[in-house]
């Protein structure tokens, strides 16, 4: 009997690369399948190699779920879900799909780990560049547009953590033009406590993809500090880039998870005690952001960088602020998308 069912568990073994193959990929949603959709990405090494298109152009098959309101009307909005260094979570689907479907809105929550066989870089953010959340998010606007169902001049993009770094990313031009060839482009940008002691922007103030942003921070959260995202966007403002701020009190790090839980992590990396540098992807210049100041090289900034990593931050929940934090958003997107 043993021997039996070994060789049955062989067998279907070995049927599980031309299972995983079978799955059809969609390159355009013509057809307007629902569920489960798989489709074509890359995985960049770096945000230099996406802004500059140094990328091995080989595909990357990643996946995603697209969550339809019960009642459509017409073309309607989507967004775009890109999430944290824990991977996929319940909330992406209790909170985030629920409210946005809600609202009319469609939801493609976007799996950037595991196709890619990774659990989590909640204990090493090398395990995958930060860039390939972009890339996955640039692939998944694409595909979305060909969808008859959507309105293809309505799509936002919600993230977090590191999934809220993509929504930082993508009010600049360079970043769009990475992937996008024509004038597809995101109307709404999300960004739910996103590091902000290293960010992508030039001097002069780079070319704006002209979305308007909203930043959700926390105030005690000590992963990605609210105060370095609010020294950014004032930057950002200073350089036209429409962004509103929101920091939630008593506010941790995913502060709008549904499961009420506070932890603490002590392997997990934070830049929280670093000073901000902007990373300049148009001149390859890397400055401290408030006072302007060059760093004399890559090198050097990879130093400074290994002197202030610390291990060691917080998350929790806090209901109260996640569904506060929800109908800003709602509203947000009411403006962005010219909603009733």
């Amino acid at each position: 009997m043993q021997s039996r069912l070994l060789s049955l568990c062989i067998a279907i073994t070995s049927l599980l690369p031309s299972l995983a193959s079978a799955q059809q990929v969609y390159n355009d949603l013509s057809t307007q399948p629902e569920g489960r959709i798989y489709f074509n990405s890359v995985t960049p090494k770096s945000k230099w190699d996406l802004v500059h298109r140094k990328y091995d152009k080989t595909p990357t098959v990643i996946w995603a779920n697209l969550y339809l309101p019960k009642e459509m009307k017409g073309r309607i909005p989507a967004m775009v879900i890109s999430h944290g260094s824990a991977g996929l979570q319940e909330k992406d689907v209790r909170r985030w799909a629920r409210a946005f479907n809600e609202m009319g809105i469609a939801a493609f929550i976007v799996d950037s780990f595991s196709p890619r066989n990774i659990a989590s870089t909640e204990a090493d953010q090398g395990k995958l560049s930060p860039a390939a959340n972009d890339a996955d998010a640039l692939a998944a606007l694409k595909l979305l547009a060909t969808d008859p169902r959507i309105d293809s001049t309505k799509i936002g993009q919600i993230g977090f953590s590191r999934g809220g770094g993509v929504a930082l990313d993508m009010t600049m031009e360079a970043f769009r033009k990475g992937m996008i060839d024509d004038d597809t482009k995101f109307a709404a940008l999300v960004a739910f406590y996103p590091g902000c002691s290293q960010v992508w922007w030039a001097t002069p103030a780079p070319k704006l993809s002209g979305t308007p942003l909203m930043m959700a921070l926390g105030e005690k959260d000590n992963y990605t500090p609210a105060k370095l995202c609010q020294n950014f966007a004032e930057v950002m403002q200073r350089d036209r880039q429409e962004v509103e701020v929101h920091v939630y009190p008593d506010a941790y790090h995913d502060f709008d998870n549904t499961n009420a839980y506070f932890k603490y992590h002590p392997m997990s990396t934070s830049a929280q005690k670093c000073p901000q540098i902007q990373l300049d992807m148009e001149h390859g210049e890397y400055r401290y952001l408030q006072s302007g100041e060059k760093l004399a090289s890559l090198g050097a900034l990879e130093e400074l960088t290994r002197a202030c990593i610390m291990r060691g931050v917080s998350t929790g929940a806090n209901l109260k602020q996640g569904d506060r934090a929800e109908a800003d958003v709602k509203a947000f997107l009411r403006r962005a998308f010219q909603l009733p």
